[in-house]
């Protein structure tokens, strides 16, 4: 996603109607959410945090997304899609129901007796 479809989807998941009460609710300054909009401005590290926070989303991903908005080459935005995408499938795959609590406290349990050698 990019960073204006992340304010959409702020704004979608929240009822709100403006970009004054987006940039309320994420505590940015309304000029901000503005450069957002035209493309004069990406998410930080920062702003991409506070706003998967609000969404519920894994951070890693849209801080990834961020970076590969901001990526001064092909090759630099290739890497953190790249890294995006792995991201986003090992969240997804963490929060599945393939793999449950129970499995995760076990496989947790096996590394940590492992680590103890």
């Amino acid at each position: 996603m990019t960073t204006i479809e992340y304010l959409d989807a702020v704004k979608a998941a929240k009822g709100l109607t403006s970009d004054y009460q987006l940039a309320k609710l994420l505590g940015f300054p309304l000029s901000s959410v503005s450069s957002y909009r035209t493309g004069r401005r990406f998410f930080d590290d920062e702003a991409a945090l506070t706003v998967a926070e609000v969404l519920g989303v894994n951070p890693l991903v849209v801080i990834a997304a961020a970076n590969a908005e901001r990526a001064k080459t092909d090759e630099q935005k290739a890497r953190w899609t790249g890294l995006m995408e792995k991201f986003s499938a090992s969240f997804n795959t963490l929060l599945s129901g393939h793999w449950s609590g129970v499995e995760r406290r076990r496989d947790w349990s096996r590394r940590l007796a492992h680590a103890r050698g």
